[in-house]
């Protein structure tokens, strides 16, 4: 799945935000209405697929990593 995201690694701001169109894998189920009971769970799972993908092509993300936007491509 296509998915176009905006993200900053800047801790103080200043730099601009950075956009990205990344690749997951399909078959990510990344929004249940099961995971209600679990707080923040599925907001997570989206969390933590992005951030293994741009990990991936490059991006250092140990030191800050915010997450401001995601799009469908």
């Amino acid at each position: 799945m296509k998915l176009k995201v905006v993200f900053s690694i800047d801790p103080t701001g200043f730099d601009p935000d950075i956009v990205e169109i990344i690749t997951i894998r399909n078959g990510v189920c990344l929004f249940c209405n099961h995971d209600q009971r679990l707080k923040n769970h599925a907001i997570n799972r989206v969390f933590k697929e992005v951030r293994s993908e741009l990990t991936r092509i490059g991006y250092d993300l140990r030191y800050h990593f915010n997450l401001l936007k995601v799009y469908t491509c």
